[in-house]
């Protein structure tokens, strides 16, 4: 809840930031991409909109995104519009369901997803990103306080399905 000013001056010192850094990956052939978090987990960025601003605002060809469904499920009005939107600036995909659990085992809309990556040409990895509370530091952090899946194995193996078959 900051007040414009100050919420400005985060956005300047994260673009100044990260701008020495874009220079820095740069300079090395390496791409950064930013993630927008949901809400309950940072203030600084949450949707693709926003990300785009900050990629705007650093300049750098370097700089792109980083979409997670997981964090757009909460985030955006529309996975297709928010990844459209996003285009070419896409540089990397995490995919889980909307509790953070195996793709496919909950109501996000994949057919969309994999429609909107298609549309914008994407051909990056598609990463499964989930977790179960089995590491305090990780649950806490993410505020997973029940199992979303019978084992991270399990996890693994019904996501990668779930995924490959879209990708065929």
């Amino acid at each position: 809840m900051l007040p414009p000013e100050q919420r400005e001056q985060q956005r300047t010192w994260a673009v100044e930031s990260l701008r020495e850094a874009a220079d820095y990956a740069g300079e090395r052939g390496v791409r950064l991409a930013m993630e927008p978090l949901n809400r309950f987990e940072t203030d600084l960025v949450n949707t693709v909109e926003q990300g785009l601003d900050l990629c705007d605002r650093i300049g750098r060809a370097n700089v792109g995104l980083l979409l997670d469904t997981f964090h757009m499920n909460i985030e955006e009005k529309s996975f297709t519009e928010a990844m459209t939107r996003a285009g070419d600036r896409l540089f990397h995909m995490q995919v889980a369901e909307n509790d953070r659990g195996t793709p496919g085992s909950g109501h996000v809309p994949w057919d969309e997803v994999f429609r909107a990556l298609d549309a914008v040409g994407y051909n990056g990895s598609v990463v499964i990103e989930s977790f179960l509370p089995t590491v305090a530091e990780i649950a806490r952090a993410v505020s997973l306080w029940r199992p979303v899946a019978p084992s991270m194995d399990a996890l693994a193996r019904d996501g990668h399905a779930f995924v490959r078959a879209y990708q065929s």
